[in-house]
């Protein structure tokens, strides 16, 4: 008799070799897979090289352990956005068993910012997509217009010359009045032939003075009678005339009117040519609103680059709903393709940060000193966890740095629109310093100030960064020549000079920067005491220079429109006079003769009693 074996030892050894061997690959290999994975997708998402030491993984733990990690600074690659000595990871063992990572805490020690490197971090050889967002927010920066402060060129002679007369916009408005005006005259002189007034109004005034001389009692009933129905139908033709010269008339009145307000317009055009024409004089502009873009401008753009930045990444990396996500495949000798993620596929997200702890220490820049940080609520499918990614960080207590702490930030992308806040105030920083090329001055802004409100709501952006100071200090970045105070009005040595007096003794700087509009294209405004301070030594300096080419300049642009604007002028006064004598004589005469021909038949009819007017 054959024996039945309760183990199915042909298929189990297999198995279980199977199993010993992935055991192996995973304690020999594991390591070196998520190390590799990180800086992968690191470099990925980033757009620059990440480096991480070394990966300790321990499933049985649940834990991760990550040592060395360094990110380099896409815009900087000698220089790293971050670097961490270890990072500290616990995972909740139960979702790896469905390919999910459920993150509970994480910790991060030694973590700094703005660290040198000792060798380049950019990528030879970027995958297709890598830092596509940094590219975007890069070419918006690049679009981005920062006005010139140019002092030159206010002692030179002053050229009127250059302002040609086909340029200018008065001109060109004043012979289109011309035109216009000829163009009706032309129209209802053509359309008054078509109706010709003039036979109907003879007849009706023969018709008129058989109406006078008429005796009722010569004619009698009959004749009476014959003679008011005459009268009646001459009344009709006329009634008509006039319905079809009232049209006309109520046409030529608002060309007329049309015509005049284009004569008024001509001022308004005449503006926009004194504007052209002192733009081709290169004069400086002395308002305040425009200064202070030219000399902050460049750090401004500086300073909101990175917002935008991580704006639009967490709206690519945290987008509501549960829409298919596509990402650019492994890379593959043949067929990479496109991977493409459907998170309403499973009812949790594929990763989940429930919480995360980190101590930070920056070394270096205007926020040195000891940090503590939280971040909760991070997923991959914000839709499917339900809840908001909160982040808070607070200065350790006795840590060097900043007096005062204030950082929240709540990404609500549970739903569309998305809805993201975000509130920054450190106190007792040191600023940083800024080379200021439009005034050829370092400003070192000191201890101070700096806090930023964002919010962000669908696809429009509000966006405000404050820096105040009370200890700015300046420092030339060109010693000046020795003929500085003897330099002529306008040159480079006289307008450096200028603006070195005007700014050297201020303490005081507050530079406001502004975003606003939508997340793709925001537009961007700054302002500051710095450009009050600029305006007014501006205007004491060169008021008289800048009044003197005005005037030139728009002496100039009247000489030049004088006679086209006077011949408009007279053009739309000469059509309302043709008017009034081509189509308001005829209609006045033609309505003076009904009501003569009506008061006549009145008096014919009033002394027969028995006749009625038909």
């Amino acid at each position: 008799m054959r024996r039945v074996s309760l183990f199915r030892w042909r298929a189990i050894v297999p198995l279980m070799l199977l199993f010993v061997v992935m055991g192996l690959v995973i304690f020999l290999l594991l390591d070196t897979m998520v190390r590799r994975g990180i800086e992968s997708s690191g470099s990925y998402f980033v757009g620059a090289r990440v480096e991480l030491e070394s990966a300790d993984v321990r499933l049985g733990d649940g834990s991760v352990r990550l040592r060395g990690l360094q990110v380099t600074n896409p815009d900087a690659p000698m220089t790293n956005l971050l670097e961490a000595e270890e990072i500290v990871i616990d995972i909740r063992k139960t979702p790896l068993l469905t390919k999910r990572m459920h993150i509970d805490t994480v910790a991060l020690r030694g973590l700094a910012f703005g660290t040198a490197r000792s060798e380049s971090g950019a990528l030879e050889n970027p995958p297709e997509g890598a830092g596509r967002i940094r590219r975007e927010v890069d070419q918006w920066a690049a679009r981005v217009a920062i006005p010139p402060l140019s002092l030159e060129g206010l002692g030179r002679a002053i050229d009127v010359g250059a302002i040609r007369p086909e340029s200018l916009r008065t001109l060109a408005a004043a012979a289109r009045v011309e035109a216009g005006a000829d163009s009706m005259v032309t129209s209802w002189t053509a359309q008054l032939a078509r109706l010709d007034p003039a036979p109907r109004l003879d007849s009706a005034q023969a018709l008129l003075a058989r109406l006078e001389d008429a005796d009722p009692i010569r004619l009698g009933v009959t004749g009476t009678a014959a003679l008011a129905n005459d009268a009646r139908r001459t009344l009709d033709g006329l009634g008509d005339m006039r319905s079809g010269i009232l049209a006309l008339d109520s046409t030529a009145r608002a060309g007329v009117d049309g015509i005049l307000r284009d004569v008024r317009a001509l001022a308004d055009a005449r503006a926009e040519d004194y504007r052209y024409a002192l733009g081709l004089l290169q004069l400086p502009s002395l308002d305040a609103p425009t200064i202070s873009p030219a000399i902050f401008g460049a750090s401004a753009l500086q300073w909101m680059q990175p917002v935008l930045y991580w704006v639009r990444l967490a709206e690519e990396y945290l987008p509501p709903g549960l829409d298919p996500r596509r990402r650019a495949g492994p890379q593959r000798a043949r067929a990479r393709g496109t991977t493409v993620v459907f998170p309403g596929g499973a009812p949790v997200p594929r990763f989940v940060l429930e919480h995360a702890d980190a101590d930070l220490t920056i070394g270096t820049g205007a926020a040195v000193g000891a940090y503590r940080a939280a971040v909760s609520g991070l997923s991959s499918a914000p839709t499917l966890y339900g809840k908001p990614v909160e982040l808070r960080v607070e200065r350790l207590e006795g840590a060097r740095g900043p007096r005062d702490v204030r950082v929240y930030a709540a990404l609500d992308h549970v739903q569309a629109p998305i809805a993201d806040s975000v509130d920054v105030v450190l106190t007792g920083i040191g600023l940083p310093a800024l080379e200021l090329a439009a005034i050829g001055a370092r400003l070192t802004l000191g201890d101070g100030q700096t806090a930023l409100q964002l919010s962000r709501v669908g696809e429009r952006i509000q966006a405000r960064w404050r820096w105040a100071t009370t200890a700015a200090t300046w420092e030339r970045l060109h010693e000046p020549s020795a003929s500085a105070d003897t330099a002529t009005i306008g040159s480079t040595a006289w307008a450096n000079a200028l603006l070195w007096r005007a700014v050297s003794g201020v303490r005081e700087v507050t530079v406001d920067v502004r975003l606003s509009g939508t997340i793709a294209a925001p537009s961007l405004g700054v302002s500051s005491n710095i450009g009050d301070v600029v305006a007014r030594s501006l205007r004491s300096a060169i008021g008289r220079e800048v009044e003197r080419a005005e005037r030139e300049v728009r002496s100039r642009v009247d000489a030049l429109v004088a006679d086209g604007v006077g011949r408009a002028a007279r053009a739309g006064d000469a059509l309302r006079q043709q008017a009034a004598d081509q189509i308001g004589a005829p209609l006045a005469e033609l309505t003076e003769v009904e009501d003569l021909i009506e008061a006549e038949v009145r008096r014919l009819t009033g002394r027969v009693p028995r006749l009625r007017l038909p």
